[in-house]
């Protein structure tokens, strides 16, 4: 068969990852005036998944899931009881981690889980794989740049030249 792109170059140093094992869940109740801060341990990211209401929350309550990270403090989720009741979320924080805080009458469910940091791993696996990568790359350069003869311009369509005149 034929391959229309180079073949990438898979790396052999760690065996992939098993969702089940690489991955731990996690979850915090917060209410108005109870902060919970969620932290990785080195090495992994905290994902935030969701946020929901509580499933006791009185008739027409609400509650805003605010995030504190670096200093600021960020809204995330605004729920009401009765309307928007479940916010999905897809937010990643490092080791460092994220504090949680809740503006309302409501208790706020807030779920995600804790997972390897990609990021940190790949560099840990030191600058070998990168100058190894960037050997192909400057082999392929000198392939891709043969001494040929330019591209002709496309011939014109006899139907596209102007008629001449009688």
């Amino acid at each position: 068969e034929r391959s229309i792109h180079p073949p990438t170059k898979l790396s052999t140093a760690r065996a992939p990852l098993n969702p089940l094992t690489a991955m731990s869940f996690w979850g915090a109740v917060v209410a108005q005036g109870t902060a919970k801060e969620v932290k990785g341990k080195a090495g992994e990211v905290v994902h935030i998944s969701n946020a929901c209401l509580d499933p006791s929350s009185p008739p027409g309550s609400g509650a805003t899931l605010m995030i504190e990270h670096g200093g600021q403090s960020y809204a995330v989720a605004s729920l009401k009881e009765g309307k928007t009741e479940l916010c999905a979320l897809d937010l990643f924080f490092g080791a460092e981690g994220v504090k949680l805080n809740v503006k309302g009458k409501a208790k706020v469910h807030v779920t995600g889980y804790f997972e390897p940091d990609a990021f940190d791993q790949d560099e840990m696996e030191g600058e070998d794989e990168e100058s190894e990568e960037e050997e192909p790359t400057k082999a392929v350069a000198a392939k891709a740049s043969p001494k040929t003869a330019p591209t002709p311009a496309p011939k014109a369509s006899p139907k596209a030249a102007p008629k001449a005149a009688p």
